[in-house]
């Protein structure tokens, strides 16, 4: 298996195609990883602060991001801002 960091860089070449599926199934990997390495043990969440109105949740925890990647655009693109520190 490879390591998280590998796999975090195929998370971060999937969102940079726009591959909603692909990006998911590498943060899944990446979790999978982090958890083999011992690390990631803890139940972090995603929360954003904008008072703009969004298509998902304020809060989406760590284990739910690979399937609101895939189910919504609108945070497809605020995970590929963030992943590859892309300004948009």
């Amino acid at each position: 298996m490879a390591s998280s960091k590998e796999e975090w860089e195929r998370y971060q070449e999937a969102l940079r195609r726009g591959d909603r599926t692909a990006a998911a199934e590498a943060f899944r990997r990446y979790q999978e990883a982090k958890r083999k390495e011992g690390k990631g043990s803890s139940k972090p969440t995603l929360v954003n602060l904008s008072t703009r109105g969004k298509a998902y949740l304020n809060a989406v925890p760590l284990d739910k991001i690979p399937e609101e990647i895939e189910r919504n655009p609108e945070f497809f693109e605020l995970m590929k801002r963030l992943g590859t520190k892309e300004k948009g």
